[in-house]
């Protein structure tokens, strides 16, 4: 179990990872879909940063460029916002019903917390992002 100090992350939204967003077999997304929670958190521009991927209670962690970005910016009528991750060692240890929380800290750094089914602090099924 990891002795660091609590991360105090705001905003910040959790959601129950599914098949399409772990398994590459399903999809070879790494994204999430830009629902208003996250457009909340990043608004609605292009955006890159270099975020802190983490899994909870683990002493492992790593950095890795993240683009929030418009996937139909050229339609005139349709949007759809997506968070694109590059794959990473965390993400690579994601599994179906595992939690992950992404939310900045208080010097505005991005972090990506993956709380794993059975781990500490894991909330059970949370289907949409949801603040917290």
């Amino acid at each position: 179990m990891s002795n660091h100090k609590a991360l105090r992350l705001s905003p910040a939204c959790i959601k129950t990872l599914t098949k399409v967003e772990v398994d590459p077999t399903s999809s070879h997304q790494r994204e999430f879909n830009g629902v208003f929670e996250l457009k909340q958190m990043f608004g609605d521009k292009r955006k890159e940063f270099e975020a802190n991927f983490s899994i909870r209670g683990e002493d492992v962690s790593q950095k890795s460029e993240v683009t929030w970005y418009e996937a139909r910016e050229n339609h005139p009528t349709r949007s759809e916002y997506r968070l694109y991750f590059k794959p990473n060692e965390i993400m690579n240890k994601a599994h179906v019903g595992d939690n992950i929380i992404i939310g900045f800290d208080n010097n505005a750094h991005l972090h990506f917390i993956l709380i794993k089914r059975n781990g500490e602090g894991h909330e059970g099924n949370v289907p949409d992002w949801t603040r917290i």
